[in-house]
Formats: C-alpha cells, structure tokens, sequence
C-alpha cells in the first residue's frame, strides 16, 4: 500500500503580491481504494494552498492537483528559493504516505518610504530636522542622503550621509540646517529647502523643507534697552541728588567729634612738650617724645643728615615740605625742629631676608619682615610725630647679602 508524488517542475518562480500554480500527479501504488489528504510544508507554508485539499483513487489510479503559491508583497516575505515539500497522508495506511520537495523562487522588491520631521523648524543660527527612511521591501535597502536650497542661501550637515535598513526596519539621519548669513534684526524669513534620499539603483525621493529664519536679537530686545537704560539713568540720578549727599553728611558728622577730640589730645601733648600746638586744619600729634638712643659700641652706621627742606617753601598751617632716607649705613636722623612724617616708602630690591624696625627714639612705630616685601608704600592721614631733639631710628637686621634695603620718608618740617 502506498502513494507516489510527482511535481510538474521541480521549482516555481512568483513575485510578492502575485500568485503561481504547480500541478502535482498522484498514484495509488496500494491494492485497495485510498484518500489521501494533501497539505504543503515548509517556510511558504502560510501562503500556499492545494487544490483540492484530498483526493481518492482506485488502486493504480491517478490523480491530479494543483498548489496555489500567493506569497503577500510584505517585508515579512524572503526573497530567492524557499524549499517546500508537498506531503500526501494515506488515510489506510499511515506508512504509505510520501512528500516531494520543491523550491518556490520568490521575487525581490524594493518599497522605501521617507518623511521629513519636522517640514518646518526656525531659528536665527540654524535648527536640527531628521530624516527617516523606513524598507517596506523584502531586501536590504542602501540610501543616500544629500540636501540643497535653490537660492543657496542654506548649509546642510548630514549625520550620517547613508543608510542601511534592512527588511522591515527604519534608520534615522539628523539634518543640521544652517543659514550663510545671519541678520541682527527684522522679520523672520522663510528659507526653503530640499533633501533627497536616493536608494542604491533607483530615482531619488525628494523631502521638502523649510527653515523660518529669525534675527539674532529677538523682537523685544530695543524694549528692553530702553528700560535698562532708563533705570541707569534713574540710578545715577539717585545717587547725584539724594544718596551721595546723605552719606556725605552722615560721614561728616560721624568723624566729626572723634577729630576734635583727638585735636585737643595732640595739641595737649604739644603743649606739654613746650611745641607749637596745631590749628584746626592740622594733623594730630604722636605721643610724648623719649630720649634718642644711643648708637652701639663699634657700630658702623652714621647719623643720617638733618631731612631735606624745600627752601622758601612753607605750608600755611603745616610748615616746611622735608623727604630723607635711612638704610644700613644712615640710620638715625635728627630733625633740626619738630618733623611731621606723612609718608614711609620702604625699598627691598633684591628680596633680602631679615627685618627692618622704624622707631622714634627707643620705642618701636613700625615692625616688618623684609621677605614679605619688595616695595610697601604707608601714607598717615595722621602723621608720625618726632620732637625737636628726638631722633628717627632705624633698625636693620640682614640674613644674607647685599643689606641693601632702605626706608625713605617724607612730611614737614616746624622749627
């Protein structure tokens, strides 16, 4: 018992979307009457039929039947050979059944589709849009992406130029579009523009766009400067008219007491000393002054010559303009009168290491260390005080070679 299973032609071709028939013969090699059931295996399973679907036959007989392929235009459908196998079941003996394989060759197509998102953007240096291309086809797709503006007025930066989709699937490419010049202000203007994606074999497929291309500086800019201007001028007219004078009186009469009051404890101390007392646009005094050192035994250093007076020159209120200079070799100064010191100047041009003390006599004015310095200015509203028969000292101790920083002063002199 038994049946045997022969195809017209060992292969078929059919495009997606269309339909192809092959015709089957069938014998009954058994010795009694058969059905047999006739069914198609394989991947074109779900889209292959057999017409009729059974067939009885006498023993010997044969029959035939046709095998309808209708394979759907979708990405889902493989292009080239597909194997199938036509399979006959005897309903008497399930061991007599038999199955012929064949090759259905299913054509390829190519279906993309692309679209522009978004058609429009705006901006004044430029705006991003992005190309997406999907393959409705059932091979690989390679496509080419390339912009252009009639007017040239536009620049395109495309990542990444091609693409590759497989069956079925979507790629991306991100459009940059730039203008050539840009424009500080004015109404927007409509750029528009054109990107082609041309697969690999076939005609372009042209996407068109439009960049609205605004001013650099947005519309309510000249608003805003005239209220910032505004507010400037309403500011330094605040300060002219109501700010700055209060804070002058404020200030006058804060320092104000604390000046008189300091007057009389410097004119006291002159008095004291049997020294000229000061008028009220002077400066205040030091304290009493002490007696003037003496030099140490074997010390090199020299008395400093008497300050420098400006001859003929006398401040009303103040008296006589003076400047000198102490440094490691001149370092005592004694005024020929009362010296009023308004300004220290302190010189360390080569950075040398130690300390260096200003004094009035023996006490102590000012300490420094010399690494901290090259050139320090000091100005007193207040000026140092030094009395007619004190000296100005100087204290300079070197760690290394040249000693050579020195200390210039200046002020007025009273006799």
């Amino acid at each position: 018992m038994g049946v045997s299973v022969a195809l017209q032609t060992p292969s078929v071709e059919v495009e997606p979307g269309a339909a192809a028939v092959l015709e089957v013969k069938l014998r009954n090699t058994g010795s009694v009457v058969d059905e047999f059931a006739l069914d198609v295996l394989g991947d074109s399973a779900g889209w292959a039929t057999v017409e009729p679907a059974t067939i009885s036959l006498f023993p010997g007989a044969e029959g035939g039947a046709k095998i309808h392929f209708t394979p759907p235009r979708a990405p889902t459908t493989p292009a080239g050979n597909v194997p199938f196998g036509l399979r006959a079941r005897s309903r008497e003996d399930a061991a007599g059944s038999a199955v012929e394989e064949g090759t259905v060759v299913v054509g390829a197509f190519v279906e993309p589709f692309a679209e522009l998102v978004p058609r429009t953007s705006r901006g004044s240096g430029g705006a991003s849009h992005e190309v997406a291309l999907d393959n409705r086809g059932n091979v690989r797709l390679s496509a080419e992406v390339s912009g252009t503006d009639a007017d040239r007025l536009l620049r395109f930066d495309i990542a990444p130029p091609g693409v590759v989709v497989e069956p079925g699937g979507a790629s991306f490419a991100k459009v940059r579009v730039k203008p050539a010049r840009r424009f500080w202000r004015g109404q927007p203007k409509t750029r528009p523009f054109q990107l082609f994606v041309t697969p690999e074999g076939r005609s372009p497929i042209q996407l068109d766009g439009a960049l609205l291309q605004e001013a650099i500086l947005p519309p309510w800019f000249g608003k805003l400067l005239l209220l910032l201007i505004a507010a400037l001028i309403a500011l330094v007219l605040l300060w002219a008219f109501v700010l700055k004078p209060a804070i002058n009186d404020a200030v006058g009469t804060a320092i104000a007491s604390p000046i008189a009051s300091l007057r009389n404890d410097v004119n006291g101390a002159l008095t004291g000393a049997g020294l000229p007392t000061m008028g009220a646009g002077g400066g205040a005094a030091s304290p009493s002054p002490t007696a003037p050192p003496s030099l140490a035994p074997g010390s090199s250093a020299t008395p400093a010559p008497p300050p420098t007076a400006s001859p003929g020159v006398v401040i009303s209120g103040l008296g006589t303009p003076v400047d000198g200079r102490l440094d490691n070799t001149t370092k005592t100064v004694t005024p020929a009168g009362t010296l009023f010191i308004t300004d220290l100047i302190f010189s360390n041009p080569n950075g040398t290491p130690g300390a260096l003390v200003v004094m009035r006599g023996t006490t102590p004015l000012i300490q420094l260390k010399l690494d901290n310095f090259r050139d320090y200015d000091l100005h007193f509203v207040t000026p140092i005080v030094i009395p007619s028969g004190q000296q100005l000292n100087l204290s300079l101790t070197c760690t290394s070679s040249p000693c050579d920083p020195a200390v210039f002063y200046s002020g007025y002199l009273r006799p």
